[in-house]
């Protein structure tokens, strides 16, 4: 068989995947950014801020997708290999009598695209990739002749969203007897109608009309209680219809017309909603409870002529509900709840709207107060009545649909009043809170479902508390915390929408705070802003941990989410830090607080992720702490030195809980990224050196002039690169020499080699208020130290290399004593230490020549005596530029006598060489 030609669909894919994340990264962390720039009150300020946390974002989501992906592709191919181990051990032993066979022709499933046939061969290897790609093959071809043979049995998937609520209205009306339902339905409409055109136009006396239409609900209802036998469908459509019709007479009796007392009128209220829940739960009948109930419950909407007392529709309304309440006892029929639930405070909605005076206030909150008790009541009820046992199942509608509906209009009316919010929530919060202790006292873990529900919905009106009475940024907080609800509720119960819904109730929460959240505050931590920015931060992280926590159940596109949440909540973590920094950090204290905010974050997503068994968010922590750093590191340098404003407090904070995630790394064996390690190590020293060489040489400034603040810029490399050579036994030096005599160390040998060649280069090494000594003041001191660490550095960290780091020293040393030898003449003979000047004295380029031809003469004969060809070369060269310089230089001097000088010094030098060391030595191992 031939190889097959592997497919660029895989590569593709994750490009795509990985592209999207990036831009998931961006367009998710872009609208902190904005809402910066808006805080900010600059569109300069919003569009750069957009682009730096897009950036950080597109950068995160590209990384965690393409890590995810890497992690889905090196398990498939560990099942890969589990298949075709599993092939190849089911695979007959007897050669013989596969070689005795004849060979089998192959079979084509579909001869409409045919392959070239090609000859078998027994004999040759089969390549594993093939063979499982064969048994695959198969394995698919028989699945589909079993489909092609079977008839499917298994239901489609519910649709859901408003195509579910579509099709089942749809199916109500398709399903049974569809002319009866839609007959009852036109029927109560037009008896309604009837009924109010008659009042209007004076047909018949009114106690008449009334008792016709109670008498046609009647004998509806008693008709459909015959024929429930027969034709239950039938029957159940023609009680239904009587319910609605009695309901309707009772009320246009009493609140039209007056005929009826208020309590007569009541009382048969109670009656009717008795007998409906009553005939509902005797047959098992969800329409008929529907139906009923639903025309109960439209009566008032259908006779309104715009006036009239809310007290009494409230009061009927109750009745109502009490007969919700009590099907809910019998039965679990989460429509009939909903329709209840939906028509009482749709109504009240509309009452809010419409009719609602200041005058109304308590009495209308007393019937929302009631209404709610109620409908936790029927939530309660249904949870019972789905299993005895174990309540598994929740109706999240009512669960957490009720808080936010019931807790908004209660808004409405006592918003006005100060901190009544806040009461209100705090209530609510002990409500829920006692509630699911109570439920957990009494049920156990058998209630742990609806208990964990109660207990979030306490939680986060706990959390309202506190910013409704400091600020307007209630909604943004709400809406959060009540979508990460939503992802946990949709997480238990396996329904995506719900888990969708709780995602965009999250994003809906941000995009009103960036709209509406930038009120000023009073207090720092507790105000409304705050809040509102850590509600989204921690809604965030749940989310994505309850995403997490699915694991196989997850949707193909909630497998990105998890990171990207983890993303957006650091981000908003981080935007509620500065921020608060930004109104409340003390003066003078500001960057110790800045700090401090990176170092909290990296902390608590390393604590959190342990704690929570989250492996994303601890792995995170080492690469978040190493990307704040590099930010916080970049941000300060426009401070005067590093320490100021309080940094000192700042600073090795953040430097600690870096290294303690570092060290938590190490113990992790799934640590991403792990050839990053060496670099996450060297990044903690960079910055250690950063803030040393801004720091002192301030403090040293402050106290002296002249070189000595530019020696710490040699001397901190140098001490550095001691530490990183001859680091104490223990963590992490222990742990990471490599990554400290490698990745740590090389950055700052090149600083201290450019440090040496400026300083001798552009220094004149005052040494005041000492006197200067040559090879015996600060700065050439230093300079020695600085070259000795960097050899040993070398030795430490190359050892077969010895010799390109001798090399290297021995060029900066040549600088150095060169710039040393010009020093010294400066200081004792008052020659110039400008370029110009050096180049037109005798005297600095006499010294210079005698001194390298001198250099040139030892380099030679050293390198004739051990063997070393290239010192021997490199010793000519210097000599040949002596001679070069003597005649382009020395000899356009003035003065005869050092010109003599030089030229004879040369001269004699040359002389020994050619004595000493004539030609070049053979060549030799070199040490």
């Amino acid at each position: 068989m031939a190889a097959q030609q592997p497919t660029a669909w895989p590569l593709f894919s994750t490009v795509l995947l990985s592209l999207a994340g990036a831009v998931g990264g961006a367009l998710l962390l872009a609208l902190p950014g904005l809402a910066l720039g808006g805080w900010a009150g600059s569109w300069t300020v919003a569009l750069v801020s957009a682009c730096v946390f897009a950036g950080v974002g597109a950068l995160a989501g590209f990384t965690l997708v393409l890590v995810a992906l890497i992690g889905e592709r090196v398990r498939a191919t560990e099942r890969r290999l589990l298949g075709l181990i599993g092939t190849l051990e089911s695979a007959p032993h007897d050669s013989r009598a596969s070689e005795s066979a004849p060979p089998r022709a192959p079979v084509r499933s579909r001869p409409s695209s045919p392959a070239p046939a090609e000859p078998l061969q027994s004999s040759a290897p089969v390549e594993p990739e093939t063979a499982l790609l064969a048994a695959r093959s198969a394995s698919a071809d028989e699945a589909a002749a079993v489909s092609r043979s079977t008839p499917s049995s298994a239901p489609a998937a519910p649709p859901s969203g408003v195509a579910s609520v579509t099709r089942r209205v749809l199916d109500w009306f398709r399903n049974g007897n569809t002319i009866a339902r839609a007959g009852i339905l036109v029927l109560f409409v037009g008896a309604a109608l009837l009924a109010k055109y008659a009042a209007e136009s004076g047909w018949f006396p009114l106690e008449a009309r009334l008792a016709a239409v109670a008498l046609l609900g009647m004998v509806l209802l008693g008709l459909g209680w015959r024929l429930r036998g027969r034709h239950q469908g039938y029957a159940l459509i023609l009680q239904g219809g009587g319910v609605a019709l009695l309901y309707l007479t009772l009320y246009v009796g009493f609140r039209l017309f007056g005929v009826l007392p208020a309590g007569l009128a009541f009382a048969l209220m109670v009656v009717v909603a008795l007998a409906a829940a009553v005939l509902a739960v005797a047959q098992n009948a969800l329409v008929l409870a529907v139906i009923g109930f639903s025309g109960g419950f439209l009566a008032p909407l259908l006779t309104s002529e715009g006036g009239g007392s809310h007290i009494t529709l409230f009061s009927y309304y109750t009745v109502l509900n009490l007969g919700v309440f009590a099907v809910a006892w019998f039965r679990a029929w989460r429509s009939l709840n909903l329709v209840g639930f939906v028509f009482t405070f749709g109504v009240s909605a509309l009452w809010r709207g419409a009719g609602y005076g200041p005058e109304h206030l308590f009495s209308t909150d007393a019937f929302l107060i009631l209404f709610f008790l109620m409908y936790v009541a029927v939530s309660l009820l249904f949870a019972r009545q789905r299993t005895a046992d174990r309540v598994d199942y929740l109706s999240g509608s009512l669960v957490f649909g009720l808080p936010v509906a019931a807790f908004t209009l209660h808004a409405s009316l006592v918003g006005h009043i100060e901190h009544a919010l806040a009461w209100s929530a705090l209530a609510l919060a002990v409500f829920y809170l006692v509630l699911a202790a109570a439920l957990w006292r009494s049920r156990g873990a058998a209630w742990r479902l609806m208990a964990e529900a109660f207990a979030a919905l306490g939680v986060i009106f706990a959390t309202l508390t506190v910013p409704l009475v400091l600020s307007g940024e209630a909604t943004a907080v709400s809406w959060a915390l009540e979508g990460a609800g939503l992802v946990w509720l949709g997480g238990r119960q396996g329904r995506r929408l719900t888990r969708v819904f709780g995602l965009l109730l999250q994003v809906l929460a941000a995009l009103s705070w960036a709209y509406d959240g930038g009120s000023p505050a009073t207090l720092p931590v507790f105000n409304g802003a705050f809040m509102a920015l850590a509600g989204l931060a921690a809604a965030g992280y749940l989310s994505g941990l309850f995403l997490f926590r699915l694991g196989p159940a997850r949707a193909a596109y909630e497998r990105v989410m998890p990171p990207l949440l983890l993303a957006w909540s650091i981000s908003w973590a981080l935007l509620a830090g500065v921020r608060e920094v930004a109104a409340f950090g003390s003066e003078g204290g500001e960057a110790g607080w800045l700090l401090a905010v990176p170092a909290l974050i990296t902390a608590l997503v390393a604590v959190l992720g342990r704690r929570l068994a989250w492996p994303a968010s601890a792995r995170l922590a080492p690469l978040l702490g190493a990307a704040f750093l590099v930010l916080v590191t970049l941000a300060l340098t426009v401070l005067e030195h590093p320490l100021m404003r309080g940094a000192w407090l700042g600073w090795p904070l953040l430097w600690l809980v870096y290294h303690g995630v570092l060290w938590r790394r190490d113990q992790d064996a799934g640590a991403w990224l792990p050839g990053m390690t060496p670099w996450l190590h060297g990044l903690g020293v960079w910055a250690l050196a950063w803030v040393a060489l801004g720091e002192v040489p301030w403090w040293i400034g402050q106290a002296l002039a002249g070189v000595w603040p530019m020696l710490a810029w040699g001397l901190i490399p140098a001490l550095l690169l001691v530490v990183c050579t001859r680091a104490p036994a223990l963590w992490p030096w222990r742990d990471h020499r490599r990554a400290y005599l490698g990745p740590a160390a090389l950055p700052l040998a090149v600083v201290m080699a450019a440090w040496v060649v400026v300083m001798n280069l552009g220094s004149r090494g005052d040494p005041a208020p000492l006197p200067y000594l040559p090879l015996l003041n600060p700065l050439d001191i230093s300079v020695a130290l600085a070259l000795l660490a960097g050899l040993g550095w070398w030795r430490a960290a190359w050892p077969g290399r010895w010799s390109v780091g001798v090399t290297v020293a021995v060029g900066l040393a040549f600088v150095w004593l060169s710039a040393a030898l010009v020093r010294a003449l400066h200081y004792g003979v008052g020659t110039p230490l400008e370029a110009d000047g050096m180049l037109r004295s005798v005297t600095v380029q006499m010294a210079l020549s005698l001194f390298w031809a001198l250099l040139g003469l030892a380099a030679m004969i050293s390198a004739t005596r051990r063997g070393w060809r290239p010192v021997w070369m490199a010793g000519m060269a210097l000599l040949g530029v002596v001679v070069v310089k003597l005649f382009l230089v020395d000899l356009a001097g003035t003065e005869t006598l050092a010109r003599t000088v030089s030229f004879l010094g040369v001269g004699l030098v040359l002389l020994v060489v050619g004595y000493f060391s004539p030609l070049p030595p053979r060549a030799k191992e070199s040490s």
